[in-house]
């Protein structure tokens, strides 16, 4: 798969794809049924823009970049799927042009991007924490990071370098992203350091390597909150396309009428002028010898 964070994927080609489309009816059952969940939720006046009805969409199948072959469907029929934008998994962010999400147990795991633009904030409330640990905390752990109280944070929907979108949570519901990260102090670094150190040293299993390289970056950086870099998880499930066929309407379009006697191909209409010039000749020729006789 093209790395997303290069901000370079491959240009699609128009080609035949192997296998076949699906049946243009059970696409048209499936469509119906999910328009019909999704107007339940919309006014009928927003159906034309959020909900419209299918008569307006052109089939196309796609190849990824991971080999698999998916079908798809856009509001018309000269833009081809690699120019446009799809969304995530469900109603996700969009992701860059040309890309399309299609999961695989084998992908690698979450890389982390640079973080390059800040957009919408949103704030949410949590009960306290229970007392109990969660099983993948031990007793020690969760007493540092626990909430013994109801608190409210701020998250941040982050751009990533890859041009996904993740969230993030600011250091405290005051924070801004004019205001930078805040570091932590000097002396807490140097312990965290050396607590790492003793950590990886008697557990070299205990992070996997990219959580351990981040891990170095932050603690050299000073430890930034929020830190400037996150994990995109959405990286790994990101296909690029790089091959499409077009399907066809997926309400067919009403063709030119054909005409009742449409006319002969050209190679017909050469044979029949050959038969016809052979068939002139020959009665030039009986009529040639007809007048002979009477003249005799």
């Amino acid at each position: 798969m093209t790395d997303p964070a290069v901000g370079v994927r491959p240009s699609a080609v128009a080609r035949r794809l192997p296998g076949r489309a699906k049946r243009r009816v059970d696409v048209l059952r499936e469509y119906e049924e999910f328009n019909s969940d999704r107007r339940r939720g919309i006014p009928s006046v927003l159906w034309p823009f959020f909900a419209p009805d299918p008569d307006g969409y052109y089939r196309w199948q796609v190849q990824l970049d991971c080999a698999c072959i998916k079908e798809m469907l856009t509001p018309d029929d000269y833009t081809p799927p690699s120019e446009r934008q799809w969304r995530g998994l469900g109603d996700g962010e969009l992701l860059p042009p040309g890309q399309v999400y299609c999961r695989h147990d084998d992908s690698a795991d979450a890389p982390y991007r640079d973080i390059i633009e800040w957009g919408e904030r949103r704030e949410v409330s949590f009960p306290a924490d229970p007392v109990e640990p969660p099983e993948w905390a031990d007793a020690d752990r969760w007493a540092m990071i626990r909430h013994h109280e109801a608190h409210t944070s701020a998250f941040w929907k982050v751009t990533l370098a890859c041009g996904h979108v993740e969230e993030v949570v600011a250091p405290n519901l005051d924070w801004k992203p004019d205001d930078g990260p805040r570091l932590a102090a000097a002396t807490r670094v140097k312990q965290m350091i050396e607590e790492f150190e003793q950590a990886w040293a008697s557990d070299p299993m205990l992070q996997p390597e990219a959580e351990g390289e981040h891990t170095r970056r932050m603690l050299a950086a000073g430890w930034p909150s929020p830190m400037p870099e996150r994990s995109c998880h959405t990286c790994p499930h990101a296909r690029a396309i790089v091959a499409y066929q077009r399907v066809g309407w997926l309400i067919p379009r009403n063709e030119a009428p054909k005409p009742e006697n449409p006319p002969p191909a050209r190679v017909v209409l050469e044979r029949r002028l050959r038969r016809a010039e052979a068939e002139a000749e020959r009665l030039r020729a009986q009529l040639a010898g007809h007048e002979e006789r009477q003249d005799a």
